[in-house]
């Protein structure tokens, strides 16, 4: 956990848009078909290290990335105990599979010197599974969608 809260609050506050991320959220929730036909859309689950089992809730909206192919937008929003982060986008290329679901390995380089954070998963219409990394941290991320 020593990474994942500078982590998330140095992401947070390099890249915030106040104000927007749970509107956002409740219009692409509102907008979802039921039952859901892709990965794009809203996520909610928990984060939880292996390296230190701290855990917290954590959002995540999928949207491909307006004029680039194969690329897609994952901007979350994670907590650890009563603290909420602001909202961050980790952009990954990745293409659906033939099964329609959505690969995810990607790696970004953290602002503030804090190193290279790799996210390794699946997504499908209905399941979100994923394994995160960094010099300092490990974990899972799982979320399912709204309800």
């Amino acid at each position: 956990m020593k990474l994942l809260v500078p982590l998330f609050a140095t992401a947070a506050l390099t890249s915030c848009v106040p104000g927007t991320y749970h509107r956002d959220f409740k219009r692409d929730t509102a907008g979802l078909p039921d039952p859901p036909v892709s990965p794009e859309g809203p996520w909610i689950g928990r984060w939880k290290s292996k390296a230190n089992g701290h855990e917290g809730p954590l959002w995540c909206m999928v949207h491909p990335t307006p004029g680039q192919p194969g690329h897609y937008d994952f901007r979350y929003r994670a907590g650890w105990g009563a603290l909420k982060f602001g909202d961050y986008v980790h952009p990954v290329e990745t293409a659906p599979a033939a099964d329609g679901s959505l690969p995810l390995d990607s790696a970004m380089e953290l602002p503030g010197g804090f190193g290279t954070y790799r996210v390794k998963g699946k997504l499908t219409a209905d399941a979100f599974d994923a394994t995160y990394s960094s010099a300092n941290d490990r974990g899972t991320m799982t979320l399912r969608r709204p309800r």
